[in-house]
């Protein structure tokens, strides 16, 4: 899910409502203890003045983390598999229930361009962009923070309630995506799968479905972490 350039980041326990937990600049699989750094929510600057130099696009994580409290973990990531999806209205609606916490809707698509003109680096590289693409998790009607926004020619960010759960949610996400593209292929195009042909989950399915995999998860993550000792 995430190569090279992705990055997660969590909470801090020790102050949650002041700072959280993510990388020093490295490629996700390289990471060690040592290189987590803590960072203010309040500006995305280093807890401690001599830590090593962050990502450019923490304050991805820190207005996420700064706008809504129900949010825990954050994740950014380039996948392939979920880039198509912002690049043009395909819905990206949860066709199984494992993807089911991805709701009846499709996800906002952030465009950088929108906002600050179309000479951008297309990164959020500061706090007035990252305040843009964190104001399009709010749904209008005051539920729950939205789980995934899209970005245009970018990849996507997505949110949980804790670290693990995140996880599940971004692996479920690109599973969702390739059974998407995989159904496009067999329907005979996108604009197939945009009709009424296509039966994705229905509002009560994916309530329904998200509660029974919450109870889930750790199975899913004990595998995960025997993967990884291998």
């Amino acid at each position: 899910v995430v190569d090279g350039f992705g990055h997660v980041s969590c909470r801090d326990p020790r102050a949650p409502k002041e700072h959280y937990l993510l990388s020093r600049n490295l490629a996700p699989a390289l990471v060690e203890p040592e290189d987590i750094v803590a960072w203010r929510i309040s500006d995305a600057e280093p807890v401690e003045p001599e830590a090593p130099r962050g990502f450019l696009e923490r304050c991805i994580h820190s207005e996420i983390y700064r706008q809504y409290e129900d949010v825990d973990a954050v994740l950014h990531f380039h996948s392939p598999d979920i880039l198509p999806f912002g690049l043009m209205p395909i819905p990206f609606k949860p066709v199984y229930h494992m993807a089911s916490f991805l709701g009846p809707d499709s996800p906002p698509i952030f465009d950088i361009s929108d906002s600050f003109g179309p000479s951008t680096d297309m990164l959020i590289r500061n706090t007035t962009h990252g305040a843009a693409l964190a104001s399009l998790f709010a749904h209008s009607s005051g539920a729950p923070t939205r789980p995934l926004v899209l970005m245009r020619g970018h990849g996507a960010t997505l949110t949980a309630p804790s670290l693990k759960l995140l996880i599940f949610r971004a692996i479920y996400t690109q599973h969702n995506a390739r059974v998407l593209t995989s159904l496009s292929a067999l329907a005979g195009g996108a604009h197939n799968v945009s009709g009424q042909n296509a039966r994705f989950l229905s509002p009560e399915e994916c309530e329904a479905a998200t509660a029974s995999n919450s109870g889930q998860v750790n199975r899913a993550w004990e595998v995960w972490c025997k993967e990884l000792e291998a």
